[in-house]
């Protein structure tokens, strides 16, 4: 028997591998330029298809988790990632091939972390959720801090060789924490009995859920168009974008046994109000002091506030539901992933990256109050009813 330290470092392992995997090719731009794809257009539409793939079929894994165990899933998603890995590595300057190969990374990488996400939501007591969810969250941060810049090293320094076929580590790391996952002992007893995504959406804590999950998730989205807003200033984006990411890895791995004593449904509409109000601030600043400053802010109440959503699963609906919740929960974050860039592209196009800062995220702020509100009444109402309808 696994013990739960033992479990949650196999998901700190298991984020990391499978968040590193997929950071590293967010430099694929600049190593197919080294190749000779060069074509903006191809380029957008190398990198866009990940998130495309990976978004479209979240739906579809919880039907496979639901069906299949989890190790057979989960080792399936990491041979996936292997092959799809090799394919790209492969591939050369063909790009219907690249796209091929980034779609089906895009879905072995949905396949995987909604299946660790799920795993862990079934087999992680309540009492100490918040603080596993927030520790193993620790691992899909971690790699832009400590793999993100080696990739870079290796392009920089003419070790395109290297940097093409480095996914291929983190995706052994996926097999590696897959194997060692012990069996989750209430799925069997689920099996048949999953319930339907209808289900979900007549739960009231779930339906909050879910909206503050899209609302928080286009705060979480602004790091990609920071860049916009930062030439804008002239100031530098990484000044902000590190900063924030430093921020959020000290305060999980510091701070995750705060997530035990806090109310999470108390204070989720507050982390999403502080990343908010951070991403106002930083229009109004003209240096890099400011723009880190206002990451650190940011970085806080982003470090709790991303495990606090997932933790949020396991008490907004019944076990049964978890893997479809989970399965909608990632869903939602990285469609905003889409739609923040586009949205913050198409006002800053008429007025500027300041003013759609402003605006769209001072929405999220003028919000945050109602879904306090929101928050209150449906987990309270939930907790007693979830048992009598479900």
């Amino acid at each position: 028997m696994i013990s739960l330290r033992g479990l949650t470092a196999r998901f700190i392992a298991g984020n990391f591998g499978i968040m590193a995997f997929g950071d590293i090719y967010f430099l694929l731009a600049l190593y197919l330029q080294d190749v000779g794809v060069t074509d903006p257009r191809t380029l957008g539409w190398i990198l866009g298809i990940y998130f495309a793939a990976s978004t479209i079929t979240r739906p579809l894994t919880s039907v496979i988790i639901e069906r299949f165990a989890f190790r057979p899933v989960m080792l399936s998603a990491s041979v996936l990632c292997l092959a799809s890995g090799t394919g790209v590595a492969l591939a050369g300057t063909s790009v219907p091939l690249i796209l091929l190969f980034r779609a089906l990374t895009g879905f072995s990488s949905s396949l995987f972390v909604v299946g660790l996400t799920t795993y862990q939501a079934l087999t992680v007591p309540e009492e100490v959720r918040g603080s596993s969810f927030t520790l193993a969250s620790a691992g899909t941060i971690a790699p832009l801090v400590a793999v993100l810049p080696i990739a870079e090293w290796m392009l920089r320094h003419g070790h395109s060789f290297l940097y093409i076929w480095s996914p291929l580590l983190p995706a052994v790391l996926c097999f590696a924490v897959a194997l060692s996952l012990p069996h989750a002992e209430n799925f069997e007893l689920m099996r048949g009995n999953w319930g339907t995504y209808p289900d979900i959406f007549r739960i009231p804590a779930a339906r909050t859920l879910l909206a503050s999950v899209v609302i928080f998730a286009m705060t979480d989205a602004v790091i990609l168009s920071m860049g916009g807003l930062a030439l804008e200033k002239g100031v530098l984006a990484s000044s902000f974008i590190s900063s924030q990411a430093l921020t959020g890895l000290l305060i999980r791995v510091l701070g995750f046994r705060a997530m035990d004593r806090l109310p999470r449904s108390r204070i989720a509409a507050l982390t999403f109000a502080i990343t908010a109000a951070s991403s106002i601030a930083v229009t109004f600043v003209n240096s890099n002091t400011g723009m880190v400053l206002w990451g650190v802010i940011y970085g806080i109440a982003m470090g709790y506030g991303f495990p606090m959503h997932l933790s949020l699963i396991g008490d907004a609906v019944p076990e049964r539901l978890r893997p479809k919740a989970t399965s909608l929960v990632w869903f939602f974050m990285a469609g905003c992933y889409f739609v923040s860039p586009v949205m913050t592209g198409f006002i800053a196009r008429w007025l500027n990256f300041a003013w759609a800062f402003r605006i769209i995220y001072g929405v999220i702020l003028l919000s945050s109050p109602f879904m306090y509100i929101r928050f209150q009444r449906s987990f309270t109402k939930s907790k007693t009813d979830i048992e009598k309808e479900f």
